[in-house]
């Protein structure tokens, strides 16, 4: 939320990621919400071929005895969710509050393990934030390895991480169709060279948490400068 108000509802589209890492999931698609009906009829259009009916809408309206009739009225898609990944979105979203507290209690425990390595600095914390992720960055001038080589480590210590986000001027479709170049954009490289995403699940135990700060703390002792 920003302003007591949910993100999504700013502007006349919202979109929603339910890809498997998400804070809720149905294993993959999203959603789009919007109060623009011109803008919801036209997306239900071209999410299925750009059929001008649904096939409930087809199947159930009695009053039309040609209810099996459609017509493709634009060269549309197949973007639609299915029945039972939208079920599990369903039961997802009912336990969203609950995955939100148990997140903003892990994120609470990951900063205060993590408050006393000086070589990381970790995120403010912020109430209304969805941490779906949990992104720390290493300190250069404090370490003698490079965030790879950080990685690398805890890779070999079974702590699986990853890296949100690769700037997208770094992607070679960016890079060779705009043509730019590492410096364009200094601070989000240094960023990027910097940043840790640690592991972040409801299911995620505080002793699980315990030994991956431990860890952490180990990496930064022994490759300190």
């Amino acid at each position: 939320t920003v302003n007591n108000r949910y993100i999504g509802t700013y502007g006349e589209l919202g979109v929603y990621s339910f890809y498997a890492t998400k804070t809720i999931t149905t294993g993959e698609g999203g959603m789009i919400v919007t109060d623009n009906d011109d803008l919801a009829k036209r997306m239900k259009i071209m999410r299925l071929h750009g059929i001008d009916r649904d096939i409930w809408n087809r199947y159930t309206d009695k009053a039309n005895g040609d209810s099996w009739m459609y017509d493709v009225v634009a060269p549309g898609y197949k973007y639609n969710m299915t029945d039972i990944s939208a079920a599990i979105g369903c039961v997802q979203l009912s336990k969203a509050e609950g995955f939100l507290k148990k997140r903003r209690e892990l994120v609470r425990y990951y900063r205060e393990q993590l408050s006393q390595i000086k070589a990381i600095e970790v995120p403010p914390f912020k109430e209304d934030h969805a941490w779906h992720i949990f992104a720390v960055r290493i300190k250069p001038e404090r370490l003698s390895i490079d965030r790879n080589c950080f990685i690398r480590l805890l890779n070999e210590a079974k702590i699986g991480t990853s890296v949100h986000f690769i700037p997208l001027h770094l992607m070679t479709y960016y890079k060779n169709r705009y043509h730019f170049r590492m410096e364009d954009f200094p601070e989000a490289c240094s960023i990027y060279r910097t940043t840790i995403s640690l592991p972040l699940y409801p299911d995620l135990e505080l002793s699980q948490i315990d030994r991956i700060c431990a860890v952490i703390d180990g990496i930064c002792r022994e490759n300190s400068r």
